[in-house]
Parts: structure tokens; C-alpha cells; sequence
């Protein structure tokens, strides 16, 4: 234990002078699951910003979520009239050379407007090319990226739209695998702690509205990428700047 708390201040230490030397900039881009939302006092972002402030490691969490956007382009499903992933994704990402890109999307490209026998928004193939396309772009600029899966949906959603859902999150897994990189996976986040308090099966009451996470379901997920961020961060420059050199 004696040999275990020595290393652990010193990991810390090294964290805090990294970000003291080169702060780093972290983008949350994704649909109304990332945007700051009515009825949720801290989203995700705000609660990993704190996380970073109390643990001394100077960052910027900007958020760049967006209510009812999918991956792609209004030109691919204008069903939202709002600038979707592709569509703002310069000017809402690339434009602030982040360090590190958080990319939050599935439950708007998932979804079937016509029900049961109705395309998604945004097709599973589409999906891939999109989430594969910000990762390449986001890595050629010189930054890194982590990806979470869509969340569960709650019990007031039929079973064809959760089993539709779920497939964008396993899409989002062998993304992950395939492109080695890191991954918060908010479907077996939720689920997890529904079965550890209790109510496996209903989750419930980590919502405000069936699909929409409430303050306890934003601080899992701050949690969860606080921890791979302890895990992840090494003092090396990572940043725009050095791009042309990988190259």
C-alpha cells in the first residue's frame, strides 16, 4: 500500500504539470445526450470539467452537443431541422485543434420515424463511414478520440426501437476494437448500475424521459471518462502543432 499512494501522487503530479505546460482541449461532440438540456443541472461535460479542476489538471471541456442532430448531413435526413455531425462538424471540432474528441451519436441516426418497418435516419452502414470519417479527420489533426455508445433506452420505448438502438452500439464497439481506440460504453454502463442497485431490467430511473439522462446518469458517464482520462493522459504533446510531423 505504502509503494501504491507514492506512485499514485507522482502519476498526478506528472498530469499537472503537463496540462500547466499545455493545456488540454477536450470537445463533447454529439446529439441533446451531450447538449446542456433543461432539467439537468450538470451535464457530462460540465461534471468531467470539474473532475479535471479538482484533480488539478488544467483543461477546457467545450461542448458541442447538439438536440435532435445524427451523424451525417440535413442533406441525408432533414426529418431535424438543426446542423447535424457532418454539417458542423468543422466548425464545431476541428476549428478548436482539441487534444481529445469525445463522439456521442446513435440514438437520432438509429431511429425509425415510421416505426417498425421504417428506415433510420441515418442507415448502420452510413453510421460507420460517418463515425470512422471524424476519427480519421480528428487524428490527422492530431488529436485522439474517445467514443461512447448511445445509452439504453427506457421502458416506455418498444422493444424493435431498443434492439435498434443496441445495434448502433455494437457498431460503435467494433469501431472501437478496430480502430484501437478508447471507449465509454454507456449501454452497459446503465445496465450495470440498474443490476448493482437493484432494478436490473429498469433503468429507468437514470432518465428524465426514457432516453434523455438525468444528473445520476451524466455523472456515470463523467465518471467513466474521468477514469479513462487518469488512464489515458501521458505527458506528450498532442495537438495540431506536431501533426505535420507524424506525417
Amino acid at each position: 500500500m505504502h509503494r501504491i499512494i507514492p506512485a499514485v501522487t507522482f502519476f498526478l503530479i506528472s498530469l499537472t504539470l503537463y496540462a500547466q505546460a499545455d493545456s488540454l482541449k477536450i470537445v463533447a461532440f454529439g446529439n441533446s445526450t451531450t447538449a446542456h438540456r433543461r432539467g439537468v443541472e450538470k451535464v457530462f461535460s460540465v461534471r468531467l470539467q470539474e473532475k479535471m479542476d479538482m484533480a488539478g489538471i488544467a483543461a477546457v471541456v467545450i461542448n458541442s452537443g447538439v438536440g435532435s442532430s445524427h451523424t451525417g448531413s440535413v442533406n441525408d435526413n432533414d426529418f431535424a431541422k438543426v446542423r447535424h455531425g457532418m454539417d458542423r462538424f468543422q466548425s464545431d471540432v476541428l476549428v478548436h485543434c482539441p487534444h481529445w474528441v469525445i463522439i456521442n451519436f446513435g440514438l437520432n441516426d438509429a431511429y425509425q420515424d415510421e416505426g417498425i418497418h421504417g428506415k433510420a435516419r441515418i442507415s448502420l452502414i452510413k453510421y460507420r463511414d460517418n463515425i470512422e470519417f471524424f476519427i480519421k479527420k480528428i487524428k490527422e489533426q492530431g488529436g485522439e478520440v474517445i467514443l461512447l455508445t448511445p445509452n439504453p433506452l427506457g421502458s416506455k420505448y418498444e422493444q424493435f426501437r431498443i434492439t435498434q438502438v443496441e445495434q448502433y452500439a455494437n457498431c460503435v464497439r467494433a469501431i472501437a476494437r478496430e480502430q484501437e481506440v478508447p471507449l465509454v460504453d454507456s449501454w452497459e454502463l446503465f445496465n450495470e448500475h440498474a443490476s448493482v442497485t437493484n432494478v436490473a431490467g429498469n433503468i429507468d430511473f437514470l432518465y428524465l424521459d426514457g432516453i434523455h439522462p438525468n444528473d445520476l446518469g451524466h455523472e456515470l458517464i463523467a465518471e467513466a471518462l474521468y477514469s479513462q482520462f487518469l488512464r489515458l493522459l501521458v505527458p506528450a504533446d498532442n495537438n495540431c502543432r506536431n501533426a505535420a510531423n507524424r506525417q
